[in-house]
């Protein structure tokens, strides 16, 4: 930008001598012309080499957390039905005949079964959460190897029992190795959360 003060300089001294010599005033003219024209050029120059990395600067990257369905569909039971998860008390349902299925790979486990009873008189049970532990038990000594919990559904009316399955996955993680059985296993099921409905009365839905 100095070259450009300079040539805005001698264009105002070129200005000057052209009200003072009459004589020289088409030469002081023609030269203010080509000085202008020159600063034009200068800034025009300019501002094309000026970087624009900050224009073109790409936005920050934003990192998307995985949707979790689950607790989506559990707010969305919440608000159809506030009372759902308060008329089967958690002690009223249990876990029994808890078994391993085994899965793809020899040794492994793909999902577990059991059979869920519910104790209540009054109400049909809709749905029910659950903390689930596998242990790999070598030579009495057991390992706690994978732990899962969730929210199923189920309809299991009053003072009755179902089969139920649970498969063996991550909310979180896609692509994980199979669970593997070194010993025996020992599957650890107890129920954590219920939600249900007066007996006979329709199913809510979210």
């Amino acid at each position: 930008m100095k070259i450009e003060a300079m040539l805005w300089i001698v264009v105002l001294i070129l200005v000057a001598l052209a009200f003072l010599f009459p004589k020289t005033r088409a030469i002081s003219l023609s030269a203010i012309g080509v000085a202008i024209v020159a600063i034009v050029v200068i800034v025009v120059i300019a501002k094309r080499g000026e970087p624009v990395a900050l224009i073109a600067a790409a936005p920050p990257s934003i990192v998307q957390k995985p949707v979790d369905f689950e607790r989506f569909h559990i707010e969305n039971l919440d608000k159809a039905d506030p009372e759902a998860k308060n008329r089967i008390r958690v002690e009223e349902i249990r876990f029994d005949q808890v078994r391993a299925e085994t899965g793809a790979e020899r040794g492994s486990i793909g999902r577990i079964v059991a059979r869920l009873y519910n104790d209540s008189s009054t109400y049909t049970l809709t749905d029910y959460g659950y903390d689930l532990v596998v242990q790999d038990c070598i030579s009495a000594v057991c390992t706690t190897v994978f732990e899962q919990h969730g929210l199923s559904a189920a309809s299991v009316p009053p003072n009755q029992a179902r089969d139920v399955e649970l498969a063996i996955r991550d909310g979180n993680t896609r692509d994980l190795p199979p669970i593997k059985i070194l010993g025996t296993a020992n599957i650890l099921l107890t129920p954590a959360a219920t939600r249900a409905q007066p007996a006979g009365g329709p199913k809510l839905n979210d």
